[in-house]
């Protein structure tokens, strides 16, 4: 999930989607890299920057 934000990010412009999710583009890159780790809440902030949602949904089928 981390590759394909990252692709999003690229895509729409780093530097674009750094300012609308209110962080530095530095820090936009290494939450992405090979070895970032974003918190939630910059998860968050750049997929709401980038247009985007996360969503849970129940599954359909309960485990017993």
């Amino acid at each position: 999930m981390l590759r394909a934000l990252r692709h999003v990010a690229h895509a729409q412009g780093m530097q674009e989607v750094a300012a609308h999710a209110g962080l530095r583009r530095e820090s936009l890159s290494r939450a992405h890299s090979p070895k970032g780790n974003p918190t939630l809440e910059t998860l968050l902030a750049v997929l709401s920057a980038a247009g985007l949602r996360l969503a849970v949904a129940q599954r359909e089928e309960h485990p017993a």
